[in-house]
């Protein structure tokens, strides 16, 4: 599996080469876990005027802008402190681009770099300059777990469904499990087959039924 991982991301242009942060998968939070399991490793680099904005944000009188500037900067310490990687800011004189997502791409074109990003916006950016653009999003949902009617699975019922005989469980990547006349099971962890899933725009619903029921 872990052949598997460093496969991809050589090939969308991670693995030996450079790595360059925007400023959205900092505040976003889940490079860290992407760093800490080494799926990126070697030498990640952060645009100054990104490091410059994550500390104006966090001196900011907005008490929103503050938090997220205060998490920016927690994330990247987190960043330096991940064994097997090598993390530095550096600047770069882009004088001729002023949109910051136009500055990071060109910013890892001169570095021959990848940039890791969650967005979508700086991804199609990316693809015009042939930079390589990894989006957490988009590797995220692409490693959702696989998962077919008819397959029994494991699921801890949390809480009653809107109909009151239904149970609800999560799966690890956060997709909902809906379980037919599961309600009187919360707080147990059960065997359940999937009967159908529902893709909807904010993610899949997965329904499901106890095992010996209605079979």
């Amino acid at each position: 599996m872990a052949g598997f991982f460093a496969g991809l991301l050589e090939k969308i242009g991670l693995g030996p080469h450079p790595t360059v942060l925007d400023i959205s998968a900092v505040l976003d939070g889940r490079i860290v876990d992407i760093c800490t399991t080494r799926f990126i490793s070697g030498k990640i680099v952060m645009p100054g005027f990104f490091v410059k904005e994550l500390n104006d944000m966090a001196r900011s009188k907005d008490p929103i802008k503050k938090s997220k500037g205060k998490r920016g900067l927690e994330m990247l310490n987190k960043i330096k402190a991940s064994t097997g990687i090598i993390f530095s800011i550096q600047d770069m004189d882009i004088k001729d681009v002023k949109d910051n997502h136009e500055r990071l791409v060109e910013f890892a074109r001169r570095k021959k770099a990848s940039v890791v990003t969650t967005d979508f916006s700086i991804t199609k950016i990316g693809l015009e300059k042939n930079v390589p653009v990894l989006n957490i999003t988009d590797l995220a949902i692409a490693l959702k777990p696989v998962v077919l009617p008819g397959e029994e699975i494991q699921i801890f019922v949390m809480k009653e469904g809107k109909d009151r005989r239904q149970g609800v469980g999560y799966l690890d990547d956060g997709t909902m499990i809906v379980i037919e006349d599961g309600s009187s099971l919360i707080g147990k962890r059960v065997a359940v087959l999937v009967q159908s899933i529902l893709q909807t725009s904010q993610g899949r619903i997965i329904f499901a039924k106890m095992r010996g029921r209605g079979e």
